[in-house]
């Protein structure tokens, strides 16, 4: 579990393939599960919403945990653009 916080917090591109693999297994275990849905937007924010498809789970803190990371990645992605419109006027 602290493996995968960790690579959510440091942006760990490395551990895409692994994170990503834990979400779309069905037999990940929910102490595993929630971190790595969260990892996926912080590693790779444009494609965590395509990426998540737990929105509709039964368990009510899947689909929380599914939420706030699409809207995480929603907000790292706007942010980005932000900063690109912004690096034309320095230039």
């Amino acid at each position: 579990m602290e493996a995968i916080q960790a690579a959510g917090n440091w942006q760990l591109d490395a551990a895409w393939s692994h994170i990503l693999a834990l979400v779309r297994d069905p037999a990940t275990p929910k102490s595993l599960l929630l971190p790595a849905i969260g990892a996926v937007a912080s590693i790779r924010p444009a494609e965590a919403q395509s990426v998540v498809g737990l929105a509709d789970s039964d368990d009510e803190e899947i689909a929380e945990a599914v939420d706030e990371a699409i809207a995480m990645a929603k907000a790292v992605s706007d942010e980005e653009g932000d900063e690109e419109v912004g690096s034309e006027w320095t230039n």
